[in-house]
């Protein structure tokens, strides 16, 4: 009796835990299928979900870090755009996005270029609201350059 009890419980703690993993899953796989129809590649490492900032680091090519992060806020936009639509209980919906973009300058050096925005900014990128250049120049007012 006591075996089924704890067996029980185990089965109740798997299924409730699964249910906000498969939120995060979603919302992974939905950026880095943006991300990779742009020949970005992005591992799941490099993504962070926390609770009010969704953040993601990117490399770029030298000479291109601007498209990589318009491609990050992007993915990052659609992805929580598609959690919204879902209406799930779980869904994962950050107030702030965050992209990191890692550009080298030279052998063995890195550029690393930051910014952050609101959810609903990457979400009007994504949708084609607000234009590439307006959203970079609101971005650029708070980059942080290292």
């Amino acid at each position: 009796m006591q075996s089924n009890r704890i067996l029980f419980v185990a089965l109740f703690a798997l299924i409730v835990c699964t249910d906000g993993l498969f939120a995060n899953y979603a919302f992974k796989k939905k950026v880095k299928s943006v991300c990779k129809s742009y020949r970005i590649t992005v591992e799941s490492s490099k993504l962070s979900l926390d609770d009010e900032e969704f953040s993601m680091t990117l490399e770029s090519n030298r000479n291109n870090f601007e498209m990589a992060m318009l491609v990050g806020f992007a993915s990052a936009g659609q992805a929580i755009a598609h959690q919204k639509q879902m209406g799930l209980a779980n869904a994962y919906t950050p107030s702030a996005v965050r992209v990191i973009v890692e550009a080298p300058v030279s052998k063995g050096e890195l550029k690393i270029f930051m910014a952050t925005c609101t959810s609903d900014m990457a979400i009007s990128l994504a949708d084609g609201r607000m234009d590439s250049s307006q959203f970079m120049q609101e971005i650029m007012k708070n980059m942080e350059i290292q």
